[in-house]
């Protein structure tokens, strides 16, 4: 199965430090770790005050428990199989939320038409035992394919996320094909 600690260091190079771009519906961010996030998970997880300060100094290990907790955990991360598909599942949940379900299942209802999964971003019973029985190796490359799909549609809709875009590409990219 999965291992949310071999892809983590990874995450967090795709992520980087503090930033605080106004044209990012993020707005600040440290790690990932967006402050709306923060506010969230800031006291129940780590014992901390939810405050910009305490953001800017977000340790790697904390930020790790925010991204165990709320997002590879929400993806199902320890059950999936192979460690690339969860990777990637993972990875796109953290940049585009629950989009990145609703994209598995429209992969998974475009691999299997019969299956008829409701594409609504809620990762359940039926969404986990979907991709247990798919193929996970073309799962994936139609995954890599759709988040692709995914960004440009995005900046067609919102052409001032065109600033983002080659960064997504190349973050889409970064995951290895699999042959």
């Amino acid at each position: 199965m999965a291992d949310f600690n071999a892809f983590f260091p990874t995450l967090l190079k795709h992520e980087g430090g503090f930033v605080n771009d106004p044209v990012d519906p993020g707005g600040a961010t440290n790690k990932g770790v967006t402050m709306a996030t923060f506010r969230l998970y800031a006291k129940s997880l780590l014992q901390l005050e939810p405050t910009l300060d305490n953001l800017r100094a977000l340790t790697d290990a904390q930020a790790g428990v925010i991204y165990k907790t709320c997002y590879w955990n929400a993806v199902h991360g320890d059950e999936i199989a192979l460690q690339p598909l969860a990777n990637i599942l993972f990875d796109f949940q953290v940049n585009a939320g629950n989009n990145a379900i609703k994209l598995l299942q429209r992969v998974l209802n475009a691999q299997t038409p019969a299956l008829k999964l409701p594409e609504d971003g809620k990762f359940g019973s039926a969404t986990l035992a979907a991709l247990k029985a798919a193929d996970q190796r073309d799962l994936y490359a139609r995954y890599k394919q759709g988040r692709r799909d995914y960004y440009q549609r995005l900046v067609a809709a919102k052409p001032p996320l065109g600033k983002f875009l080659k960064g997504w590409l190349a973050r889409t990219d970064s995951f290895p094909d699999l042959t």
